[in-house]
C-alpha cells in the first residue's frame, strides 16, 4: 500500500472583482470563500492569477494593498499566485484586465471562477464554471 498524499488542486480562482472586494472588506463572500477552502485541510487551494493580482493592487489604497498582499504571501496562506504564461498572454489581454488571466486559469486547471461580475464571466466560461459571489454564499460544496 502508498501513503502517497494527494496534491493540492486549485478549487476556485478569484478575479479583480472578487480581490478588490476582499482588500476593501465591502463584502465578506471572498473571505467566506476562502475560509470554505481552508476546511478541506490541505487538500484544496485558491487561485490567484498574477495578472489579476496586479490589476486589483494598483486600484486600491496602501492599506488595501497591504490587506492583498497579506492575502498571497501569508506562509500558512491556501492561496496561490498562478503565473501569466506568455503562451497566454494574448488571449488574457483580448478578454480584458478585469478577468482575462482568471477565464484562461479556470479552463487550464477546471476551478470555478469566483466573480462579482457573474454575467461577464459567462461570456468566457460555461455557467458552470462561474461561481458568482455574494455576502452570503451557497451551501454548495465545492
Amino acid at each position: 500500500m502508498s501513503d502517497e498524499v494527494a496534491e493540492p488542486q486549485i478549487r476556485v480562482l478569484l478575479d479583480v472583482t472578487a480581490l478588490t472586494a476582499y482588500a476593501r472588506l465591502t463584502g465578506m463572500g471572498v473571505a467566506e470563500l476562502i475560509a470554505t477552502i481552508e476546511e478541506e485541510g490541505g487538500a484544496g487551494l485558491v487561485g490567484i492569477p498574477a495578472a489579476c493580482f496586479m490589476t486589483a493592487y494598483w486600484q486600491l489604497d496602501a492599506d488595501e494593498q497591504e490587506r492583498l498582499a497579506a492575502m498571497v504571501t501569508r506562509p500558512d496562506a491556501v492561496t496561490v499566485l498562478l503565473p501569466l504564461l506568455g503562451t497566454d498572454a494574448l488571449e488574457a489581454a483580448q478578454i480584458g484586465d478585469v478577468m482575462g488571466h482568471a477565464v484562461i486559469a479556470a479552463r487550464r486547471t477546471g476551478a470555478y471562477l469566483a466573480t462579482y461580475d457573474a454575467d461577464e464571466a459567462g461570456r468566457h466560461l460555461p455557467d458552470s464554471g462561474v461561481l458568482e459571489v455574494e455576502d452570503k454564499l451557497s451551501t454548495t460544496r465545492l
